[in-house]
């Protein structure tokens, strides 16, 4: 192993005390430019280069794909190759792809790029002036309750529960909420149904769960602060009851609690 390639080279003490950590659970609370993206590289790295797990066998879990590049990019520099670097639903759809027509016998939805493309429609149809709120506050009140793992019949009590003003009267939204799923059918999914189907899946399907947790056996999540209850309810699944998790954040910029 080369200087450069020493996964405690370089590190201060608390970074060198979390890389040292191969094993989980791990919380790294760091702040914007404090050093997170290298503490959890060079922790990975130690635990692939230490023999505690695989490479193929850890997932890395970002909120963009350029950051998941990034994290490869240094766990390369560090001479550590075949980590699944990816965002939720990256990796999501990776993971429906092939146990979806495997589980269920049918082909993966078609996926929306924007929900626009159904709501343009349903909202033409609002009463006076709602037909002009910008559908991205639609769009966005919906994301709201289904990364909550809110049903449309479930959505009156959320808000109430919430203490919530949504954009439109709440019996209008909810109308909106089922009109939009009635609408996108079982053909379509947005980017929330990708998380939610795989949930469901290994809910569902023991075997296709197995098969998770016998391909991924430690996970790193990155900015944990911002994970809403559906990609917690995602990881949860992912872990199968393990613990072999490290999370990385800041507490001072946590959006979600539990």
């Amino acid at each position: 192993m080369t200087a450069s390639a020493d996964p405690f080279a370089g590190l201060n003490g608390p970074q060198q005390q979390a890389v040292a950590a191969v094993r989980g659970p791990v919380a790294i609370l760091a702040g914007a430019g404090t050093g997170k993206t290298t503490t959890i590289t060079h922790r990975i790295a130690n635990q692939v280069r230490g023999g505690t797990f695989d490479a193929s066998s850890v997932l890395a879990v970002t909120f963009t794909e350029k950051a998941a590049g990034e994290l490869k990019r240094r766990l390369t520099t560090l001479g550590v190759e075949g980590i699944e670097a990816r965002t939720f639903h990256a990796s999501a759809l990776r993971q429906l792809g092939t146990l979806w027509p495997r589980f269920t016998g049918r082909q993966l939805p078609e996926i929306l790029n924007a929900k626009a493309q159904i709501l343009n429609p349903i909202a033409n149809g609002l009463p006076g002036a709602y037909r002009f709120l910008p559908r991205r506050e639609l769009a966005g009140e919906i994301e709201w309750a289904k990364n909550r793992l809110v049903a449309p019949d479930g959505y009156l009590e959320a808000i109430d529960e919430a203490g919530r003003t949504p954009p439109l009267p709440a019996d209008l939204m909810q109308r909106t909420f089922r009109a939009y799923e009635r609408t996108k059918g079982d053909r379509r999914m947005d980017f929330e149904d990708m998380l939610l189907m795989l949930v469901r899946l290994l809910d569902d399907e023991p075997e296709a769960s197995r098969l998770v947790h016998d391909r991924f056996r430690a996970f790193t999540v990155d900015e944990y602060q911002d994970v809403n209850p559906l990609q917690q309810a995602l990881l949860d699944r992912w872990l199968g009851g393990r613990d072999e998790l490290c999370v990385v954040g800041d507490d001072y910029q946590t959006i979600y609690t539990f």
